[in-house]
């Protein structure tokens, strides 16, 4: 197959690191594609240039994402309306390179790369739902059109997006996980002084860096008692460099310094996890998943996480679940999970989760599976 994969991201995020996993695949299996990305690299071009060794061909276009209301990624509805109307001329650039391209399939690597598909309904398509939408939203009856004229299927990364997607847009959909970069290794805990919690995501106001520094405060004299340590990974974001200060400050203010160490963006989150007893996921949505947990578990390192699905993130299991925003229950949570036979006991079961649901061969032979099915039934 000759595959166009049009992602809203390339070298950040869940979005842009399960698509680089998923090419890999792709290329093994002998299969030819090519990357569009809606947004230049952000971080570092070490993907891109992985990607391109790989044969895989890479482009960027300056469109913006398509404005509906997600859970994971707020857009701004007019803003965004406005860039679409000024930028027509590069959704017509886009267009004609997919055309000189002539793909069997288009892969849309999320929702927010959706009204491309306006210039493009003439190839077969799926679409890859690594969101849920908010609902009730009067962009979702946009998103159903573009959806049932444009898209054959769709792969959910949960049964969560899987299920809303069904629901709305009565599409033939699969759910598969998302997977590990590696074999699945369990990898030993690390000595028991210190305990070390780890949090990895951009900081954005949605992550919930600040909630998180706000726990370790109430829970200041438990942390320090058991000897924990909260290292905070994640880069700047520009628009939203005023949440990042507002962390900063609740450091200093509440004396965190010897138990909150802001390490900042990371490159190699996965060795930094291995370096961790547990990885913690203040995200204020309370969507327990995500690359982080995914990587967390297939370590052997249980989760924390704020959420009410407890598909990955099962209490007393995996790890444990909070509700969204409850700073009190987390700070809570992150003292009575500071035993490190209770840690062990608990990154024993977060790995055989992962085992039976990441296997990083097998999940994306059957998206490759379902695009093949969709391209040999065009």
């Amino acid at each position: 197959m000759k595959i166009v994969s049009i992602t809203p991201d390339i070298d950040s995020g869940g979005a842009a690191k399960s698509l680089y996993l998923l090419s890999r695949q792709i290329v093994a299996d002998g299969h030819e594609l090519h990357i569009i990305s809606i947004a230049k690299p952000s971080r570092t071009k070490r993907k891109v240039e992985e990607l391109r060794e790989m044969g895989v061909g890479v482009d960027y276009y300056n469109i913006p994402y398509f404005p509906l209301k997600l859970h994971v990624c707020p857009i701004p509805f007019w803003k965004n309306v406005r860039r679409s109307v000024e930028n027509r001329a590069e959704y017509k650039r886009l267009a004609d390179r997919v055309r000189e391209i002539n793909p069997d399939i288009i892969h849309y690597n999320s929702y927010t790369t959706l009204l491309i598909s306006l210039w493009l309904r003439k190839y077969p398509a799926i679409l890859h739902a690594r969101e849920v939408l908010i609902e009730p939203a009067k962009s979702i009856f946009l998103a159903r059109m573009l959806m049932q004229k444009s898209i054959s299927e769709v792969i959910g990364i949960t049964p969560a997006e899987g299920q809303q997607a069904e629901r709305l847009f009565s599409l033939p959909t699969t759910v598969v996980n998302n997977w590990p970069e590696a074999p699945l290794i369990h990898t030993p805990m690390p000595p028991d002084t210190p305990l070390v919690y780890g949090v990895f995501s951009h900081i954005t106001p949605i992550k919930g860096h600040l909630e998180c520094v706000k726990a370790c405060a109430l829970a200041a004299d438990g942390l320090r008692k058991a000897s924990v340590t909260v290292r905070l990974f994640g880069g700047r974001v520009p628009i939203h460099e005023e949440y990042y200060q507002q962390v900063l400050d609740e450091v200093e203010r509440s004396n965190l310094h010897d138990i909150v160490d802001f390490r900042g963006f990371t490159d190699h989150p996965e060795e930094e996890m291995r370096k961790t007893h547990l990885v913690v996921r203040p995200d204020v949505t309370g969507q327990p998943w995500g690359r982080d947990v995914i990587e967390a578990m297939c370590l052997g390192r249980p989760v924390l996480a704020f959420g009410k699905d407890d598909f990955f993130v099962k209490r007393d299991l995996t790890g444990r679940l909070e509700s969204p925003g409850d700073v009190q229950a987390l700070a809570d949570a992150m003292v009575d999970l500071a035993d490190y036979e209770k840690l062990t006991r608990l990154g024993a079961s977060a790995f055989a989760f992962a085992q039976s649901h990441f296997d990083p061969v097998g999940n994306p032979r059957r998206i490759i599976e379902r695009m093949d099915h969709i391209v040999s039934h065009a």
